[in-house]
Formats: C-alpha cells, structure tokens, sequence
C-alpha cells in the first residue's frame, strides 16, 4: 500500500505498523506504583548523630561530630596527644618526608625557572642627583624606561628616587580618561568588577 497515495490520515494507519506502536505505548506508559516506588526511595530519614537533642530550658549551641566512614589518618590527632609508643607517631614523620622531599639538608633543588638577579648599589649621589634632573626637566622623553637603560638600574628604582611632575601627572589621567571614554558598557562593567574584587581581597572575602 503506498502511504504517498492514500487521502486517510497518518494516525489511522498506524495498525500497519504492530510493532512501532506497541514500542511506544510501552515508552509512555507510567503506573502509579513505580511512581510511588520511585519517591519512597528519596525520603530517607537523616542520621541519628544529626538530629538535635529535645529543647530544654536553656538555649544552647550544638556541635555534630559525623565523620565519614573511612581508614584514620595520623593528621586527625595531633603528636602532643600521641603516646610516645603510638605507631602513628612514626606515619606522621614518614607523611612530612614525603610531603616536603626538599626539606633534607643534603636534597639538591630544582634548577630556578628563571635567572636570579642579584642587586646592585653602583650608583652615586651624582648619578642620582642626575636622573631626578631629567626626569624633573623632560618627563615625556626621558621616561623611567630610558633612565632604567641609560643608568643601567631598574625602572622600580628610578620611580623610588624621582616622581614626574603634577603636569605630566595630569597629562596622563586625561589621556587614560579619553581611552575610558571610548569603552563599551561591557568593558566598563568588567573593570569596574575587577576594582569591587580587589577591595574584597584585601578583606580576604
């Protein structure tokens, strides 16, 4: 029989097809039993150590000791409460050697990612009386940059003996208020953002 062909609806033919719909009925199908079944299980009464004790004249706070049921661990008690005969005694000191391995004196170290910069005291009175005049006189060309690189010093250290002057100062804040102007809503929110979690670290929150 060609389904294209036929003007009868789609739905009344579907005896054609036994197995098709003994599939879905199956699929669909829900008794209240397995309904029933299926809740009973998630209503599971809580542990007795959790149920608080009958309330008494006094008001009083409550402390649930309900660790899990596992092997014990020589961090739960503490070595100034050990016996000096308690086996744990000896785990503890094997856990802290192979927590830290580099902790023994005659343990080499991991080679250091980068190369330590040792610090050096090579300038004088002259050489510093010198960067603060330029800085003083031409803060746009001679930046902490090129004073690092002429003195042979860090940019940190230039800004620790000599600051730019109020104008230059002022001209910097206008031009980072003109590249604040041009943000979109999205970037301004995110710095802002980024501002609130600063304060909040410092409040370790």
């Amino acid at each position: 029989m060609n389904l294209a062909a036929s003007k009868r609806p789609i739905p009344s033919l579907l005896f054609l097809y036994p197995s098709f719909v003994h599939g879905a009925v199956l699929a669909t199908r829900r008794h209240e039993s397995s309904a029933r079944r299926t809740t009973k299980r998630l209503r599971v009464k809580p542990d007795p150590s959790f149920i608080p004790p009958a309330p008494t004249n006094q008001l009083q706070d409550n402390i649930i000791f309900n660790p899990p049921s596992s092997s014990p661990s020589p961090y739960q008690t503490p070595a100034a409460f050990l016996p000096p005969s308690d086996p744990r005694r000896s785990l503890l000191v094997r856990s802290h050697d192979h927590a830290n391995p580099y902790a023994q004196p005659n343990k080499r170290l991991p080679p250091p990612i980068q190369k330590p910069v040792e610090k050096r005291y090579h300038l004088k009175e002259d050489e510093i009386a010198e960067i603060r005049r330029l800085r003083q006189e031409d803060p746009g060309t001679w930046t902490r940059k090129k004073l690092a690189l002429k003195f042979d010093c860090s940019e940190f250290f230039v800004s620790m003996i000599c600051e730019a002057s109020q104008e230059r100062k002022q001209q910097q804040q206008m031009a980072l208020d003109d590249i604040k102007a041009r943000w979109g809503k999205r970037r301004t929110y995110a710095r802002e953002d980024r501002q609130k979690r600063r304060v909040l670290w410092g409040r370790d929150e």
